[in-house]
């Protein structure tokens, strides 16, 4: 796996360190998916370290949604994203001049709200799935039925989460993001993330969608960890068959709806 540098615990998130952090070496910030321990995705950590780059791994808490407190889950995306702006305050201090993100499931949506403005260093990275929170944790049976029971309906749920659905990125110009995600995706559909988009293109960001085979929404977010070397190059360098300069954001977006 490599060199596990730091471990910590707090009450909504664990982070781990692997590999080490150089001034060559790029370190991508990576956010597991929801109810899943670092343990559970090493494979694609170990497949990152291998092709050089430096990991700083999350895990969250399944509380977030087991609670059925709302409220939780802005905290929870506060926590981590503080997390993170230290963790990188310490490794700039090092040397280290590059930062990325791969992040899965919760962990892509964690990720979606801390580009821009909130952490400006993160000018490329990897939403392996993406969309509708609310909706997406309101498809989970035993999920949806701890909410009901404590009065929430999806449309309140929706707008409880909608500061977090639709964050203000600031500007976004040199940034490069990909989602991935697949349309047998259950929880969070390909169709669906078109909507997303919008915002990041009008702020600046070049964004694609890239499709994996797939049968539902973990099988997607397998296809996109096991890949994960492969999606990182994509967005790290920026494609040197692409105008520099005059490429209209509204023409890409058209674009992307076939996706």
């Amino acid at each position: 796996m490599g060199f596990s540098r730091v471990f910590t615990q707090d009450r909504l998130f664990q982070a781990e360190e692997f590999g080490t952090s150089a001034q060559a070496a790029a370190t991508i910030i990576f956010i597991c998916p929801y109810g899943t321990p670092i343990q559970k995705v090493s494979f694609a950590i170990r497949r990152l370290l291998r092709a050089g780059y430096h990991v700083v791994a999350y895990q969250t808490t399944a509380a977030v949604f087991t609670t059925a407190d709302p409220l939780i889950l802005p905290e929870l995306i506060s926590q981590v994203r503080e997390d993170i702006r230290s963790r990188i305050a310490k490794l700039a201090a090092e040397g280290v001049t590059e930062f990325g993100f791969f992040g899965s499931s919760l962990g892509s949506f964690i990720l979606y709200n801390c580009v821009g403005r909130k952490i400006p260093e993160l000018r490329w990275g990897v939403f392996n799935t993406g969309g509708n929170i609310a909706q997406g944790m309101w498809k989970m049976l035993d999920l949806r039925q701890l909410h009901m029971a404590r009065g929430w309906s999806l449309p309140r749920l929706e707008e409880a989460w909608a500061d977090l659905q639709w964050p203000d990125f600031g500007r976004l110009d040199g940034c490069r993001f990909v989602f991935v995600s697949s349309r047998h995706d259950d929880i969070a559909p390909r169709g669906n993330i078109r909507q997303y988009l919008g915002p990041m293109l009008e702020a600046g960001a070049e964004v694609s969608v890239r499709g994996v085979p797939a049968t539902s929404h973990r099988t997607t977010v397998i296809a996109g960890l096991w890949n994960a070397p492969r999606f990182v190059r994509m967005v790290r360098h920026a494609d040197p068959g692409q105008a520099a300069g005059d490429h209209s954001n509204r023409r890409r977006l058209k674009a992307l709806g076939s996706c």
